[in-house]
């Protein structure tokens, strides 16, 4: 049996998602490619379902932040250039070249290793090689006196039996902050010294360090790719007033039991006590479903175009919330705790995303990869 929309649900609408793709595609420079990251199952909204609404806006382009995810997309279709943008294990090197899928490459270490066995089942293993400029993750490292040494360590990875070398990139760390943004400007002459000096020995492949903050924050360094994965599904903080695209999706459920009780009466864990008398209405979704107990107490929910509160500490399954204010509230109101409430002129403002993932205490892409399996996406607007 599958879930549907009787308990809690999450709504993704694909319009959306292709609009602000056209939206950032229009942004770019003639020549600028875009790369659509659906790592972690988009965020939480559906690898393939994301991928294939790219895919219909012209995008050739995908990431994946493992082997698995990439063969998820080859596997419902999606074709194009996939890259792994974390490591692929040596066991699993057959099917990327199987599959012509790319690995990001740190070492000559791995590449030598990993070429071999490209070579020994007939094929060739297309590499990206990522540069370390300050995040401390995967890459050759380029700060503190490593650029001698990443720009050795890369004309050898492209040395290699077995490997083709298709381009670099790197990962910054982005500063929320405007004051702060040297460190980014800092990062980017790194990567640009990194891949000018590769150049000049001969290594002349695409190069790109721009995620989905970085698009927006410095378009005079989209390069010349751009990855984008929070940025057209609404998911990404408009930076410094910068672009802000329309947020996707809408997480929802449904009122399943409606009591009242007298002041001084006890909800929930803890327990919280009522402080006049309220009328608590259950809702069928709790931290099993990927919420936060930080919510507890806190969260709004829109309820009949009106803001209502969370009462008490969230359950594993259900979570309470006091509509004593809201007229004709009845079993059954559809209730929504970010993104489109549905009501045309709601009588409270709706609740965005990152006011939601304030409360969490999160960015808004965590509120949304966390949200859990037994939450069951629905797509809207599928074809153009």
């Amino acid at each position: 049996m599958e879930y549907g929309r009787d308990r809690a649900w999450l709504d993704v609408d694909l319009a959306k998602v292709r609009a602000n793709i056209r939206t950032i595609q229009a942004s770019l420079t003639n020549g600028v490619k875009m790369m659509c990251v659906t790592k972690s199952d988009a965020y939480g909204l559906g690898s393939v379902p994301i991928a294939k609404a790219a895919r219909s806006c012209g995008i050739m382009e995908f990431g994946a932040a493992s082997i698995e995810e990439a063969a998820e997309l080859r596997e419902n279709g999606i074709e194009g250039d996939i890259l792994v943008l974390g490591k692929i294990p040596d066991e699993k090197i057959p099917y990327a070249v199987k599959e012509n899928i790319t690995s990001a490459m740190s070492t000559p270490e791995d590449a030598r290793r990993q070429g071999k066995i490209a070579v020994e089942c007939g094929g060739t293993l297309s590499v990206e090689i990522a540069a370390d400029c300050g995040m401390g993750r995967f890459g050759v490292v380029l700060d503190g006196g490593g650029m001698d040494q990443a720009v050795k360590d890369a004309l050898s990875i492209a040395e290699c039996s077995g490997i083709r070398v298709k381009g670099t990139f790197s990962h910054m760390t982005v500063m929320s902050e405007k004051k702060l943004r040297e460190f980014d400007e800092h990062q980017i002459g790194l990567y640009r010294e990194f891949t000018d000096r590769l150049r000049e020995e001969g290594l002349a492949v695409r190069r790109h360090c721009c995620c989905s903050a970085m698009t927006i924050l410095f378009p005079e360094e989209h390069m010349d790719m751009v990855r984008v994965g929070a940025l057209p599904l609404g998911l990404q903080a408009p930076l410094y007033g910068t672009l802000a695209l329309p947020e996707t999706a809408s997480l929802k459920t449904k009122i399943w039991h409606i009591k009242e009780v007298p002041m001084g009466s006890t909800v929930g864990y803890g327990p919280h006590y009522t402080k006049r008398r309220t009328k608590i209405a259950v809702i069928p979704i709790g931290f099993g479903d990927g919420l936060h107990r930080s919510l507890s107490d806190k969260a709004p929910v829109m309820i009949r175009g009106r803001r209502a509160k969370v009462f008490g500490k969230l359950c594993m399954d259900y979570t309470m919330v006091d509509v004593t204010d809201i007229p004709d509230v009845s079993v059954g109101d559809e209730v929504t705790l970010f993104g489109d409430s549905g009501w045309e002129n709601p009588a409270d403002p709706e609740i965005s995303i990152f006011e939601y993932a304030a409360i969490y205490g999160g960015t808004s892409c965590e509120v949304t990869t966390s949200i859990g399996k037994r939450i069951p996406r629905f797509y809207l607007h599928e074809e153009d």
